[in-house]
């Protein structure tokens, strides 16, 4: 489910999500977050899950490839991020940002192929 647009430029924020803060007066507020920051984030949670990852068998290339909670939601979040970003009439358009977002994408995808990667 996504959160109200929040004046999100899908060029440089997550279309998913926003940060909401509960302002003094009772009112939220929904700030837009960067993707840079957003991948900022990801990366500090598979970082964080890392002590739970092992490879079940590293001499074996076709051995399953075990990986933490955190990895896991990382995963489901760019995923579902992706199929917002793909919806039919979505006007998301180029993106702007450093590219951690993408190499972070690409370097999950190496993991989970062979379990390198990050």
């Amino acid at each position: 489910m996504t959160e109200p647009a929040a004046d999100r430029d899908p060029a440089q924020h997550l279309m998913l999500w926003a940060d909401i803060r509960r302002q003094p007066d009772g009112t939220q507020r929904h700030t837009p977050i960067p993707l840079d920051a957003a991948a900022a984030q990801f990366a500090a949670m598979i970082e964080a899950g890392r002590t739970a990852e092992l490879r079940l068998d590293p001499e074996d290339p076709d051995d399953a490839v075990a990986f933490s909670r955190n990895r896991g939601r990382v995963i489901a979040t760019l995923l579902a991020e992706l199929s917002l970003r793909l919806a039919p009439g979505q006007g998301a358009g180029a993106v702007r940002s450093d590219g951690s977002m993408s190499e972070l994408a690409a370097a999950i995808a190496r993991h989970l192929r062979g379990g390198t990667g990050y």
